[in-house]
């Protein structure tokens, strides 16, 4: 279990969030989130990794199902203020969140990684 950013000890904790969103904002929405979203929260001390993936059906009501999981060092890092301040930066707050039809927030500690 090695992370490529460090050479310390892997990151602990995860945070898993899934959004949805109509197909007409899916362009603006990985815009902003591969540009600007993702690399603020990844400069916040302690994050080391962020995956984006997409399901392959829609949801229920017909939107489109996005989910990002970070990787980062203490249980308390979500929550505190410097990662609302990289998730208030840029365009994200007032472009993409009242966008959101649905967020979904799960929170934990890794318990075992495994690589091929």
């Amino acid at each position: 279990m090695n992370d490529s950013r460090t050479s310390g000890p892997p990151p602990t904790y995860f945070l898993m969030l899934t959004f949805e969103i109509s197909s007409d904002q899916e362009e603006l929405f990985n815009d902003i989130y591969d540009t600007e979203h993702a690399p603020y929260i990844l400069a916040v001390e302690g994050v080391h990794s962020c995956v984006r993936f997409t399901d392959r059906s829609t949801s229920a009501e017909g939107w489109l199902v996005y989910s990002t999981l970070y990787r980062f060092d203490r249980p308390d890092l979500p929550d505190s203020p410097q990662w609302k301040a990289a998730s208030d930066r840029g365009r994200w707050k007032d472009m993409i969140r009242p966008h959101v039809k649905s967020r979904q927030r799960r929170q934990g500690r890794i318990v075992a990684e495994y690589a091929k």
